[in-house]
């Protein structure tokens, strides 16, 4: 009866803490953010190579987007289409990528991103490059929550092009 009563109590000491530690998501938010920046930067430097002309991934602390001009504002005729035709379609990325069309996507909340510069363009060659040869590095911090001051680095290499 005694061994019960201590898995009981203990059972209910792990739960409470398990419960707590999932109720946060900036964790997994963060982990899934970095992953789809990731994937962007992957599939900018694959466009670039398979249509031969330069990509730019455009970098803002609230956005992400594909553009083959490396203007900011991402004239719409510049703007590379989303895979599925859509992105995420979230109130935060419609409002930030004005629209829902194109490889754009918001910054979900509770994170921060630093980024090298405006933007960082893919050749033909799938080659990388920053404008004024700037680090080729972004990171994605959550201040807050359980996790909190963990940075996720993004690393992209010049000459290859490979996303770390």
């Amino acid at each position: 009866m005694v061994e019960l009563v201590v898995v009981i109590v203990l059972i209910g000491i792990l739960g409470t803490i398990a419960v707590g530690r999932f109720m946060d998501s900036t964790p997994f938010s963060s982990a899934a953010w970095t992953d789809q920046v990731r994937s962007m930067l992957r599939h900018g430097q694959k466009l670039a190579i398979a249509q031969n002309r330069s990509v730019y991934v455009l970098l803002q602390p609230d956005r992400i987007a594909l553009c083959f001009a490396a203007d900011p504002a991402c004239p719409l005729a510049q703007r590379v289409g989303a895979p599925g035709g859509a992105n995420s379609g979230s109130a935060a990325t419609v409002e930030a990528c004005a629209g829902g069309d194109w490889m754009c996507e918001a910054l979900p909340a509770g994170l921060q991103m630093t980024v090298p510069g405006a933007w960082i363009a893919f050749d033909a060659l799938g080659r990388a490059s920053a404008p004024g040869g700037g680090a080729l590095r972004l990171d994605v911090k959550q201040p807050g929550g359980a996790d909190a001051g963990q940075v996720r680095t993004i690393a992209v290499e010049a000459e290859t092009g490979y996303v770390d």
